[in-house]
C-alpha cells in the first residue's frame, strides 16, 4: 500500500497560471479565476511547529485577494465590478461615522446599515467583548472598489451632478474675467485643502499601524473619516462642527433639488401639455416619493437607480451642449459658423456687478468631494494604489473643473445673458428639450436620497439622542428615525417653497456659508494640529489657506444676504 507521502508525491503539481508557458492550462482549467488567493494552512503551520519543538503554533495569516487586470473585451464583468458595485454607497455611508465611539454606541440599525459593523468597530468589538466574528471577510478582500479606476469613478460620481447647470447663469452674473479666476482660485484652494486632509489621514493611519504593530505584531485596518480626523485634531467641538456643517451642506444641496425639480416639471408640462401648473403641486408629488425614500438607510439598495441617474445626467449634459452649439452657429448677418462663434465669444461681458454670487456657486461644485475624500482614499486597498491616489485625485478634479468651465462658458455664450439659474429651463421649446428637462428631473429625484443620507443620519441620531435625554420615553414614537426623517424632508420642502424664486441666492449662500468652512478652513487646521513635524513654512501656508477660505465665506455670505 502507498503511504501518505507517496500519495502526496503523485498529486498533480501546482500550476503557474500567470506564466507564459501555461496559458493553455490557464484557459482550460481556470478561465473562471479573476483573483489570486494567497494564504496559510493551519495544519501545515501545526506540523512546522512540531518539527521545531514549539508548544504553540501561530495563527495563519488571512487570505488576501488582489484583482488582476480584466481584459477589455470582458465588458459585462467590467460593468458589474465597477459600475454596479455598491462600494460607492458604502463610501458615502462611512463618510459620517467616527471610530472613537464605544463598542455599543451603534444601534442594531447602524450595524445593518453597513451590512456588517465597520472593520474598525468589528476589531473593537473583538477586543472589548472577547468574541471572534468568524466567516466575515473584509469587503475589500475581493477587490470591490479597491483599485484606482473604481476610485476615479467614485470621484466623478461624488462631484458631477445638477450643480453644473447653475454655472451658465453664474458666469452670466459675474463676467468671464471674474468667474474664471474665481473658479481657478477655488480649485487651487480646494486641492490644497484636500492635500492637507489626505496628509492627515496618512499620518493617523501610520500611527495606528505602528501602535498595533507593537501590541499585536500585525497592523489592523483603521477606518477614518473627515469627522473622525476633526475629532482627533480639534476634539469633540471640532467633530460636532464638521458634522453639523456636513448635515447643513447636504440639506442645502437637497433644498436646491426641491426647487430644481418643480421648476423643470412646470416647464415640461407647459411645453408638452400646454398647462401652466404651479410648481408647489410638483413639490407635493415629489414629497410623496422622497419621504418613503428617506426611510432607506442601506443606500446600497439604490445602486441601480443611482446608475440610471448618472446615465440621465450624461444624456442631459450632451444634449445641452448640442443645443448650445446649434444655437452658437446661427447667424442673422450671414457670418460663417466659426466666425459667429468667435463673434459671440468676444462679445461676452468681462465684468458684472453681481460677481460675488459666483464665489458660493463655485464652492458648491466641490460639496460632494471633500466629504467623500477620506472614505475614497480608504477604499483604495493596495498600498501602491494608495500612494498614487492623491495625484490621480488632482488630475480628475482638474479634468472635471475644466469641463465645468467649458460647459458654463459655452452655454452662456449660446443662450445669452438671460440664461436662467436652472439652465435646462432656457432650452428652446420642443419635445427634445422637454426630454432633457424630464431626464434631469428624474435623475435628481433618484439622487436625492443619496445626497440627503449624510444629513439625515447625523440629524436623526442627534435629535433622537437629545429627545431621549430630555423627554424620556413619553415621546418614544417621536424618536423613531423614520418620523424624524419625514419631518426634516417636509421642513426642507417648506423652505424650498419660500425660496422658489431665489435659487441663485440659495446656491451662493450654501456654497459660501457652509461650503467654504468645510472645503477650505477645517482641513488646514486639522493638518496643523495633527502633524507636529510640519515646517514653519507649511504651517504658514495652511494658515493662509484657512484665512482665505474664511474671508471668502464672510464676503460672499454677507453680500448675498444684502442682495436677497
Amino acid at each position: 500500500m502507498e503511504t501518505k507521502g507517496q500519495k502526496a508525491d503523485r498529486q498533480e503539481p501546482l500550476r503557474d497560471y500567470g506564466s507564459t508557458t501555461n496559458r493553455n492550462a490557464r484557459s482550460n482549467v481556470a478561465t473562471h479565476m479573476q483573483t489570486y488567493t494567497a494564504g496559510e494552512d493551519s495544519s501545515r503551520l501545526a506540523e512546522m511547529a512540531r518539527e521545531f519543538g514549539l508548544e504553540h503554533q501561530r495563527k495563519p495569516r488571512n487570505q488576501v485577494r488582489e484583482r488582476v487586470n480584466i481584459p477589455l473585451n470582458r465588458l459585462r464583468t467590467f460593468l458589474v465590478d465597477r459600475i454596479l458595485d455598491p462600494e460607492f454607497a458604502n463610501i458615502r455611508m462611512r463618510s459620517v461615522y467616527t471610530s472613537h465611539y464605544g463598542a455599543f454606541d451603534f444601534d442594531q440599525e447602524s450595524e445593518e446599515l453597513m451590512g456588517r459593523p465597520p472593520s474598525w468597530l468589528e476589531d473593537r468589538l473583538d477586543d472589548e467583548v472577547g468574541g471572534e466574528r468568524a466567516g466575515q471577510e473584509d469587503p475589500h478582500a475581493q477587490g470591490l472598489g479597491g483599485d484606482l479606476p473604481s476610485a476615479v469613478l467614485g470621484i466623478i460620481k461624488g462631484m458631477v451632478g445638477p450643480a453644473i447647470l447653475y454655472l451658465p447663469h453664474g458666469f452670466a452674473n459675474a463676467g468671464w474675467a471674474v468667474a474664471i479666476p474665481i473658479l481657478i482660485l477655488c480649485t487651487m484652494l480646494f486641492l490644497s485643502s484636500a492635500a492637507c486632509l489626505l496628509d492627515s489621514w496618512k499620518l493617523e493611519s501610520t500611527k495606528a499601524a505602528e501602535a498595533n504593530a507593537l501590541v499585536r505584531k500585525k497592523a489592523k485596518r483603521v477606518i477614518l473619516s473627515y469627522p473622525e480626523l476633526a475629532y482627533r485634531a480639534l476634539g469633540a467641538p471640532g467633530e460636532a462642527t464638521v458634522k453639523i456643517g456636513i448635515a447643513l451642506m447636504q440639506s442645502g444641496v437637497c433644498l436646491t433639488y426641491l426647487i430644481f425639480v418643480p421648476q423643470n416639471l412646470k416647464t415640461v408640462t407647459k411645453i408638452l401639455l400646454g398647462y401652466d401648473i404651479n410648481a408647489s403641486y410638483f413639490m407635493t408629488v415629489m414629497l410623496l416619493f422622497q419621504i418613503p425614500m428617506s426611510w432607506i438607510r442601506d443606500i446600497r439598495k439604490l445602486t441601480i437607480t443611482n446608475l440610471l441617474a448618472n446615465v440621465l445626467i450624461l444624456y442631459g449634459l450632451v444634449t445641452c451642449l448640442c443645443f448650445a452649439f446649434a444655437n452658437a452657429v446661427k447667424s442673422d448677418t450671414g457670418r460663417r459658423p466659426l466666425e459667429e462663434i468667435v463673434y459671440k465669444f468676444t462679445n461676452l461681458d468681462a465684468f458684472k456687478s453681481e460677481w460675488f454670487l459666483f464665489i458660493g456657486t463655485s464652492v458648491l461644485l466641490f460639496e460632494g468631494s471633500i466629504t467623500l475624500l477620506v472614505p475614497l482614499q480608504e477604499a483604495v486597498y493596495r498600498e501602491e494604489d494608495r500612494e498614487k491616489f492623491p495625484e490621480v485625485y488632482k488630475r480628475v478634479i482638474f479634468g472635471i473643473i475644466s469641463f465645468y468651465s467649458f460647459f458654463g462658458i459655452v452655454c452662456w455664450m449660446c443662450f445669452g445673458d438671460d440664461v436662467k439659474t436652472v439652465m435646462t429651463t432656457s432650452l428652446p421649446e420642443g419635445s427634445l428639450a422637454a426630454t432633457v428637462q424630464l431626464a434631469y428631473s428624474i435623475a435628481v429625484i433618484f439622487t436625492f436620497p443619496l445626497q440627503n443620507f449624510p444629513s439625515l443620519e447625523i440629524a436623526t441620531m442627534s435629535i433622537s439622542s437629545s429627545m431621549k435625554a430630555t423627554c424620556g420615553r413619553c415621546t418614544s414614537w417621536l424618536q423613531y428615525r423614520n418620523v424624524i426623517a419625514s419631518a426634516l424632508v417636509c421642513l426642507l420642502a417648506v423652505v424650498a417653497i419660500a425660496t422658489m424664486e431665489s435659487l441663485d441666492k440659495v446656491v451662493s449662500l450654501m456654497g459660501s456659508l457652509l461650503g467654504c468652512p468645510l472645503a477650505f478652513v477645517f482641513p488646514p487646521l486639522i493638518h496643523n494640529s495633527l502633524d507636529d513635524n510640519l515646517t514653519a513654512g507649511r504651517r504658514r501656508f495652511n494658515w493662509i489657506i484657512a484665512g482665505l477660505g474664511f474671508c471668502a465665506m464672510v464676503l460672499a455670505s454677507f453680500t448675498t444676504l444684502l442682495k436677497w
